[in-house]
């Protein structure tokens, strides 16, 4: 026999070793097709900007190598920008007698590894494929064993809380008069319409004792004319209608009964006569004037003229008016306090006999188009609750509100609607730092009112002061804010707490709280919800389609994302790349929409 040296021997194990190695690394790489992978959840999910993955590898029995160890490197790769791709962080698991502190697979039983990470999401990851790149090592030699395609994209279904926001605010799909809606749901103080609104205007001419016909200096005093004048503009103005005009006549409670009968009913006719008289040159005023029936002596007048009196015994007096009501007793004993009675003589008693002529107006209901017309070019013109009512009108512009509510609040500086009316217009035209101011004002005016803090929530999250936000936003919803409880119901979406977000929204149907629903995979409420949801918006359809598919009800997802396509075109594109369709993508039904 030849004799070999220990070098060739030596040689010759090595190379035996690696050509073992080698067979081993080949056979898993052969053998790759039996690897089991799975993703939870499939596709993956967005939830409060991250997304979690979680992709099991399983190994058949007497696959693992026992000396070899895997990298598994994991990558997202953008199918809407070409070129973007998230590389995961590696894993490394070994075989049984690979001496690391790696998870370890049996050779013989096989076994299974959960990798888990978690993605910051961004946008081109919406369409993307999830990739599985697999790298088996022993000793120096290295083999690929896979790199495919696990996963199809990312469900970002939650990212339409956004939409939302536009769809229970009443922003129309697609326009862009929504700027601020992502910030919350503004509380604008609602007044009703003014209606026709009665006002007087009033004349008090006074007759001498026991006299019915009025003297020329009582006549001709500078209230009768002013009476004249406001009745003449009233009747000429197009917007206020003359009513009635009433005579009522007195006789103060001195003397007989009966003359004082006799003295009222002479008296009302001489100031029906006089105020006829008077307004003779006034359209239409003298065919309703009329008399008013009244007591034959005024005791009534004579009690808040004598408490509104200087005597030194107008006490005693009001006690002798509640102790009697006999006229007669009434007068007698008055007369019996002489210092008092004479001070009654000259300064009460002369103030009862007399006729009070008054003038009813009737202020017509102006219509919304007057309201803003005059808003925009005669704002004092508007009363106080016409200004108010003129500033919610959806036609009007937020900057003409802006102008008759700075005008409003400083005419009332105590009303605390006005400053958080103006506060909404100031967002509304994105001022964060006027609303915020205006609210503050409403708030320290008033402190109990829960639209106040709800609106100051919604400048604080626009102002990315969450905790703030939310501070506001619990104080609006325990003074029962309905609007309160939607922002935080949306605070809890964009932060993933479905269940929360359920419980915030209440029990008003909106797009957001059938999307917190669905989230919550609570689909038959939210099919619920959206079927009562006040709105006819393309994302109203579309989160119905989105429904369907949990469901797999394949008529419902067609019929409903076709709605959704025909009332907003631009829809098409996203439910193209939507992986909550990604079932339907290659049906004809489906193509036929979006393509």
């Amino acid at each position: 026999m030849k004799k070999v040296s220990a070098n060739y021997l030596a040689l010759m194990i090595a190379t035996a070793f690696v050509a073992s190695g080698c067979n081993g690394l080949k056979k898993m790489a052969n053998n790759a097709n039996l690897i089991q992978r799975s993703i939870t959840p499939s596709p993956l999910e967005m939830h409060a900007g991250k997304v979690p993955v979680s992709i099991t590898v399983s190994f058949p029995a007497k696959y693992f190598d026992k000396k070899a160890y895997i990298v598994c490197t994991p990558s997202l790769k953008s199918e809407l920008n070409s070129g973007a791709e998230i590389k995961m962080k590696p894993a490394s698991i070994q075989g049984e007698k690979v001496k690391d502190n790696n998870p370890a697979i049996s050779y013989k039983n096989g076994g299974s590894y959960t990798y888990k990470d978690t993605l910051d999401y961004s946008d081109p990851y919406r369409r993307s494929d999830l990739i599985l790149n697999m790298k088996a090592t022993k000793g120096s030699e290295t083999v690929d064993i896979a790199d495919i395609k696990i996963g199809d994209g990312v469900n970002v279904t939650p990212l339409l809380v956004e939409e939302g926001l536009k769809v229970d605010n009443g922003v129309i799909s697609g326009a862009n008069n929504g700027k601020n809606a992502g910030s919350g749901r503004l509380v604008e103080v609602k007044v009703d319409k003014p209606k026709s609104s009665v006002a007087t205007k009033d004349l008090t001419v006074y007759y001498p004792m026991q006299k019915a016909a009025l003297d020329k200096k009582e006549q001709k005093k500078n209230e009768v004319s002013t009476f004249v004048a406001d009745v003449k503009a009233a009747a000429e103005d197009a917007n206020t209608n003359l009513k009635s005009i009433q005579v009522a006549s007195y006789a103060s409670p001195d003397g007989p009964e009966d003359m004082n009968a006799n003295l009222v009913d002479q008296r009302g006719k001489t100031g029906e006569g006089f105020a006829k008289d008077q307004l003779k040159k006034v359209e239409g005023a003298g065919n309703i004037v009329s008399r008013q029936t009244t007591q034959a002596e005024d005791w009534e007048g004579f009690k808040k003229e004598a408490e509104a009196s200087n005597l030194k015994d107008k006490d005693l007096i009001l006690r002798v008016l509640s102790m009697y009501s006999d006229p007669n007793v009434r007068e007698r004993e008055i007369k019996n306090i002489s210092a008092a009675y004479t001070g009654l003589k000259t300064s009460v008693l002369p103030k009862l006999r007399r006729s009070e002529i008054k003038a009813i107006l009737e202020t017509k209901e102006k219509t919304n188009s007057e309201l803003m017309s005059l808003a925009k070019s005669a704002p004092a013109q508007l009363s106080k609750e016409e200004a108010l009512y003129a500033s919610t009108l959806a036609d009007l512009d937020p900057q003409t509100k802006i102008n008759l509510l700075k005008d409003y609040t400083s005419k009332n500086p105590n009303d605390w609607r006005g400053f958080n009316n103006l506060g909404v217009n100031y967002v509304k035209t994105g001022d964060m730092a006027s609303a915020k101011t205006q609210f503050e004002k409403a708030k320290s005016i008033d402190g109990n009112q829960g639209a106040v803090y709800n609106n100051l929530g919604v400048v604080d999250y626009s102002n990315n002061q969450v905790e703030g936000a939310k501070e506001n936003w619990n104080k609006a919803k325990n003074f029962g804010s309905q609007e309160a409880g939607y922002n935080l119901g949306v605070i809890n979406i964009r932060e993933g707490e479905y269940d929360k977000a359920v419980v915030n929204f209440g029990t008003v149907p909106t797009f957001n709280k059938a999307l917190a629903e669905t989230l919550n995979r609570s689909t038959a409420d939210a099919k619920s919800t959206l079927n009562n949801v006040e709105s006819e918006d393309a994302w109203v359809d579309y989160l119905k389609a989105i429904v369907a598919a949990k469901n797999s009800d394949k008529d419902g997802v067609i019929d409903n994302l076709k709605n959704a396509c025909k009332k907003n075109s631009e829809l098409k594109n996203y439910a193209k790349n939507d992986v909550e369709f990604i079932r339907y993508f290659e049906e004809s039904a489906f193509k036929a929409i979006v393509d």
